[in-house]
């Protein structure tokens, strides 16, 4: 009994690296992969970034009302990055 559960774990574990590296392998052959993953870390680094600098308080390195219209702006620009990426992400998922 816990032998066959032990060899039906192994082999979701098997299973589980298998996918991993046909993954790798589509990656490898479409560079645009690497690109999207760059491009989605970059826009949550900025996002999180952004907020602690020009929302929280105590870290504030702009005055007030300019933190405000400085941050919107690159929610902006970070939305219109993300935004060109909208095509290739649907193109994964059909995949």
């Amino acid at each position: 009994m816990i032998k066959e559960k032990l060899v039906k774990e192994k082999q979701k574990v098997v299973d589980k690296k298998n996918k991993v590296k046909k993954g790798f392998a589509e990656a490898k052959q479409d560079t645009r992969i690497f690109a999207l993953l760059f491009i989605e870390f970059i826009v949550s680094l900025a996002i999180a970034l952004s907020i602690y600098f020009y929302l929280d308080p105590e870290t504030n390195i702009v005055p007030f009302p300019l933190n405000v219209v400085v941050f919107i702006g690159l929610m902006v620009v970070l939305y219109f990055v993300f935004h060109k990426t909208k095509e290739f992400r649907e193109e994964r998922k059909r995949i």
